[in-house]
């Protein structure tokens, strides 16, 4: 029988660091929606512990400083090496095979809401999920660059909170940095990308500037001369998820935004996001997050 994947959310990966004694690992930073390693061999032994097969919920970015990983990527094997960088997006699962002794990681583990939030809802293009993950090697000088940045990163989010604009700002830094990594390797692939990936990115980019005001379908397609149809049809092929949705999570990540950090009502955000009335959002926000937006705010 296949092992069901287990979700590795922050406080489940709290656990597995903590059952391994997390208080002598000051290379590690843990919180609700971020955490750092700088640099560590507990990771790979806590994972090949305990024989995990991993639904990942975040976005994972890192660097192998050592030795090498055998894992089991979107069911793909991949062989993580020394001088490799790596990157895995939400909804992936990954399950470690075997670990050199002498395997070390470092990287960062980013929450969807606080990478949407860090980037205003317009992500990186190697981060707006049409790549599940990603390796590549690059040079020593880059990776320096790299480790800096995290070591810097895990010292702020310690000292502030991982939403502070300057925990943010270096979050956003260390992807933009990893999506200036794997632009050239990108762009040769680029070159051969189909109709339906353009239509895909400018599907992506309509919604990301206009879902505050536009949640149908009929609009983006229009703006790109396409049926309603044909757009979902290419849409769903080229990611896996339907167009709908893609509007759905745009609108309400504005949502949330604005609930965390302006003290506007149920009903100004209902104004400004083009809902005929408060309740009629409310429901909306909780038919897709699990919480009203009053809920959301107090959590």
């Amino acid at each position: 029988m296949q092992k069901k994947p287990e979700s590795l959310t922050f406080e489940r990966f709290s656990e597995l660091i903590t059952g391994a004694n997390r208080d002598n690992s000051p290379s590690i930073y843990l919180s609700k929606d971020l955490s750092v390693v700088t640099e560590s061999l507990l990771m790979a032994r806590v994972m090949l512990g305990k024989n995990l097969l991993i639904q990942l919920q975040d976005y994972r970015c890192g660097y192998v400083v050592s030795g090498r990983l055998r894992v089991r990527i979107n069911l793909l094997e991949r062989e993580l090496r020394a001088g490799m960088l790596v990157f895995i997006t939400p909804g992936s699962i990954v399950q470690p095979q075997s670990a050199s002794d002498d395997f070390a990681f470092c990287g960062m583990a980013v929450s969807s809401e606080l990478v949407h939030f860090a980037f205003n809802n317009r992500l990186p293009s190697l981060f707006n999920e049409q790549t599940l993950d990603g390796q590549l090697p690059i040079s020593t000088t880059e990776a320096d660059i790299l480790l800096r940045l995290l070591g810097v990163l895990k010292d702020v989010a310690a000292r502030q909170q991982p939403y502070h604009p300057s925990t943010l700002n270096l979050v956003a830094a260390i992807l933009n940095l990893f999506d200036g990594f794997f632009a050239p390797h990108l762009s040769a692939q680029s070159r051969e990308k189909s109709n339906d990936r353009n239509i895909f990115d400018r599907f992506i980019y309509l919604v990301n500037n206009h879902c505050k005001s536009e949640h149908q379908m009929k609009f983006y397609a229009d703006r790109m001369c396409l049926t309603e149809r044909n757009l979902g049809t290419v849409v769903k092929k080229a990611s896996g998820v339907t167009a709908k949705e893609w509007i759905d999570r745009a609108i309400v990540t504005t949502a949330k935004l604005m609930l965390r950090h302006d003290n506007l009502t149920a009903v100004e955000i209902a104004d400004r996001l083009h809902f005929p009335n408060a309740s009629f959002f409310s429901k909306y926000f909780k038919r897709l997050t699990g919480l009203t937006p009053l809920e959301y705010r107090r959590k």
